[in-house]
């Protein structure tokens, strides 16, 4: 387990990326790009597209290699990784926000949730059919008006959670709680599915657009220290000069 871990945050506008979307997918893989015509609405299909590109821009430019040379393989549940490189990475969207995370020492995932108003049942009864006993607690002793803001950001955490073990939604998600609060930091309170997890996981806080919740989870035992940066267009990758 690492002690001291560096890890770098790329936040990305994809409203900003949207209309270059479709000249990025000279770098996207086959599967990449019969899976980018799959999606039903185009907005869904530029998300996909921009968001894969830049993914590869960022590895690629740590790497020395060229974008399109990126090689993916999948976990059993999906989290691609790099086979032949200690490069440790995740991706996540929602909307037109996406967070892309990135470390050479420690596992980590990341997640990024647009906050958005219930449609036919209260946040907080989506919550006591899925969080732990102590975060429906937590959340129902908050002020109806906090509740919502209060649902993403424990959603936030408890995917990034689940996304740095690779598990994405098969871990059923009252096996283990976070802090609720989402004016408290980040914090793994719990964990009964991995109890070692405690003290050998860390959870923080992402800053993100208004309207957004983001976390990040990060397999360390010590100190993190997180670089952000945000990306507003490709013109600061150089792989994408042809553009």
């Amino acid at each position: 387990m690492i002690s001291s871990v560096s890890v770098d945050i790329w936040r990305l506008s994809l409203a900003d990326l949207a209309d270059r979307a479709p000249a990025l997918r000279w770098c996207l893989s086959d599967s990449e790009n019969e899976r980018a015509e799959r999606f039903v609405f185009e907005r869904d299909r530029t998300r996909f597209i921009a968001c894969r590109a830049i993914l590869r821009g960022i590895i690629a430019q740590n790497l020395n290699i060229g974008p399109a040379d990126v090689v993916f393989a999948y976990g059993e549940k999906g989290k691609p990784f790099l086979e032949d490189h200690s490069l440790f990475f995740n991706l996540s969207h929602s909307h037109n926000e996406a967070c892309i995370a990135l470390s050479a020492s420690a596992t980590l995932g990341v997640d990024v949730e647009h906050i958005r108003p219930p449609t036919r049942n209260r946040w907080i009864d989506l919550a006591q059919r899925f969080f732990s006993v102590a975060e429906i607690q937590a959340l129902s002793d908050l002020p109806e008006r906090l509740q919502s803001k209060a649902f993403f950001a424990c959603w936030a955490r408890k995917e990034a959670y689940l996304k740095l073990h690779g598990l994405g939604l098969s871990l059923p998600l009252d096996q283990f709680s976070v802090n609720v609060d989402p004016d408290a930091p980040a914090k793994l309170c719990s964990t009964e599915w991995r109890p070692e997890d405690i003290g050998q996981s860390v959870l923080y806080d992402l800053p993100t657009s208004p309207g957004y919740r983001s976390a990040l989870a990060v397999a360390a035992t010590g100190s993190v220290t997180i670089n952000n940066t945000v990306i507003s267009g490709i013109e600061s990758f150089p792989f994408f000069e042809k553009v």
